[in-house]
């Protein structure tokens, strides 16, 4: 048996009474599961997409249990931040496979939920962990100086030497935020175009800018 920290990233019914449910974790990437009788009322609560649970599952990938670790206020959050939670778990199936001891992504993931949680603004927290799914999954964009003051149409980027930088730079800056959600928007079209990935809604429904 294998016990595991992780988002769920994907809820599915599966024949009559079951659920196909995929999860990401550091320890083990991506996977996906089977859970017998998952669509009961007393199963189908531990199974909701976005969050972020203790999974027990065997070798033969049959979910064993499924129990929440952080209480998200799912239905206070408005139609931003459901569709948000939609787009990552849609990022996350689409580019992480692989187990990876470095990657911020569930840190990140969780930062971002709690900003949520606070009813705060969180276009930052969206960013950084945009930016780290893109870094994870290989596709991290080149922000050196150069390209940084074009963005920002600034000559005091040289401080800005990573992901966790540039979101140092932007929590306090609504308008830089909104400048570089809109270059991010080019980014990631450009990454699941490349990959054949459509996305099924547009990106600017995930943050209320103004």
């Amino acid at each position: 048996m294998y016990k595991t920290e992780a988002i769920l990233t994907k809820v599915e019914n599966f024949k009559e009474n079951h659920l196909s449910v995929s999860f990401y974790s550091i320890e083990h990437g991506q996977k996906s599961l089977v859970v017998f009788g998952g669509k009961s009322k007393k199963k189908s609560t531990n199974y909701v997409k976005g969050g972020y649970n203790n999974i027990e599952f065997d070798s033969n990938n049959v979910c064993l249990s499924s129990t929440s670790i952080n209480s998200f206020k799912w239905f206070l959050f408005s139609k931003y931040e459901l569709k948000a939670i939609d787009y990552f778990c849609f990022l996350i199936n689409k580019l992480l496979f692989l187990a990876d001891q470095n990657s911020n992504v569930i840190n990140y993931y969780l930062l971002l939920m709690s900003k949520m949680n606070d009813r705060s603004n969180y276009l930052s927290e969206l960013l950084l962990l945009e930016l780290e799914i893109l870094k994870t999954s290989g596709y991290q964009p080149d922000f050196n100086q150069s390209v940084l003051e074009k963005i920002f149409n600034s000559n005091n980027m040289i401080n800005l030497r990573s992901n966790e930088d540039i979101y140092e730079y932007l929590k306090n800056n609504k308008d830089h935020q909104s400048v570089f959600f809109d270059f991010m928007s080019r980014i990631v079209n450009r990454v699941l175009i490349n990959l054949n990935i459509n996305l099924p809604f547009s990106r600017n429904e995930v943050a209320k800018k103004n």
